[in-house]
């Protein structure tokens, strides 16, 4: 199993633009150091948004390092490798498990960095833990999708396209709140912006954690389980 994550990194360190996803997250909190102090300068009024534009941030750098995992997957279906995978040892389930898990940590790690070293809000190490372990339960879902619902890495560069724009899309409900903005719970990076406006109240923060890591993680073992149905 070790080997496995070995070859995925072996085939997204051969490719350049792979490699550069996976640097995302630093210019992420690049950005956020530097870039933030220099908004508030020319726009005081930025800050009471600091929390929706941490949370955009923070899910972009999380769920990068997991498309460079898709589109390695998706070099493997160009190869036509996926077949040899599903005659080793290792079932071919295990193996796609694995690497969910993998971009999981990544995103974790990468979210973590963010809101630890950006400098622009001071959460406590429990708050941090949760926002971290939340936005990162969307990376698997952004893994799995292009991979196996895209038959080459150009669908799959279309296809992700649209699953960042779904992640963005919650947005707006939170800079202009109403009624409406409920309908939009069904997407899961909603509870992620919901959680991190609401860190300041324990309750909701709370259940705005364990919302949308149960909303993840059943929208993830849904997919799982109809995608090796298949198969």
């Amino acid at each position: 199993m070790i080997e496995i994550v070995r070859t995925d990194l072996k085939n997204i360190l051969r490719d350049p633009s792979l490699v550069l996803i996976c640097f995302v997250p630093f210019i992420m909190l690049a950005l956020l150091y530097f870039g933030y102090p220099a908004l508030l300068a020319v726009w005081s009024d930025a800050a009471q948004y600091s929390g929706l534009g941490l949370a955009m941030f923070c899910i972009t750098g999380s769920v990068m390092p997991g498309l460079a995992i898709a589109f390695a997957m998706l070099d493997e279906k160009d190869q036509h490798l996926q077949q040899v995978l599903q005659i080793l040892p290792v079932s071919f389930r295990r193996i796609t498990l694995l690497r969910l898990t993998t971009t999981y940590l990544f995103g974790f790690l990468s979210a973590l960095l963010i809101l630890t070293f950006s400098g622009i809000k001071n959460y406590s190490i429990a708050q941090t833990l949760l926002l971290s372990l939340l936005t990162a339960a969307i990376a698997p879902l952004m893994t799995i999708i292009p991979a196996f619902y895209a038959s080459n890495k150009i669908e799959g560069a279309t296809l992700s396209k649209l699953l960042n724009f779904l992640l963005i899309l919650p947005l707006p409900a939170f800079l202009f709140p109403g009624i409406w903005g409920w309908f939009l719970m069904v997407i899961p990076s909603w509870w992620i912006y919901f959680a991190f406006e609401n860190s300041s109240l324990p309750i909701t923060f709370v259940l705005a954690v364990a919302g949308g890591l149960i909303l993840c993680s059943g929208l993830t073992a849904v997919l799982i389980r109809l995608i090796f149905k298949k198969q």
